[in-house]
């Protein structure tokens, strides 16, 4: 499913006005995005509110290039309808039926030249998905975790266990 960005607004009394349609969002701006509000991606009807404020305690990360927005990490709604996706250069993936990691077997343009990039950001230490990726100047979360497990599969990565789930290290 397409995500997209209709508007940027100054309040989130002005965001609701903009949307129609599931996957579309309204960034709510001041001096800086604030929130991500959109229509649940499941179509429920609901208006999603997604703090990109880390100011205001944990929030999500906005990540605009010319290939698309992203938003890490996933989304999980724990009331409603209980939806959970991520949000991928302009891409919404739910997640449902297939397991949560089908999405990991793709294969994006220019992946290879962005698993060398984190191989080489790896180190002993293990660092989290969002570590790696502000290491390398316009790479998204989302494709860092990709090639994390890529290379895990290929022997040259270590992915930690239990609490450090979703942390990678060389090996």
């Amino acid at each position: 499913m397409n995500f997209r960005i209709k508007a940027r607004v100054p309040s989130r009394a002005e965001a609701s006005a903009h949307l129609k349609q599931r996957g579309e969002a309204v960034i709510v701006d001041r001096k800086g995005p604030r929130w991500l509000i959109m229509l649940c991606p499941c179509g429920c009807g609901s208006e999603l509110p997604v703090n990109l404020d880390r100011r205001t305690g944990p929030a999500w990360r906005l990540y605009e290039s010319p290939r698309g927005a992203s938003v890490y990490p996933s989304v999980w709604r724990d009331t409603d309808c209980k939806s959970h996706f991520i949000i991928l250069r302009n891409r919404i993936l739910l997640f449902g039926p297939r397991g949560d990691d089908w999405w990991l077997d793709e294969e994006e343009l220019g992946e290879s030249e962005l698993r060398d990039r984190v191989l080489e950001t790896l180190s002993a230490r293990e660092q989290s998905i969002e570590e790696i990726s502000d290491r390398i100047a316009g790479s998204v979360p989302w494709d860092v975790l990709r090639c994390c497990r890529k290379l895990c599969r290929n022997g040259k990565a270590i992915e930690g266990s239990d609490l450090s789930k979703g942390r990678f290290r060389r090996r």
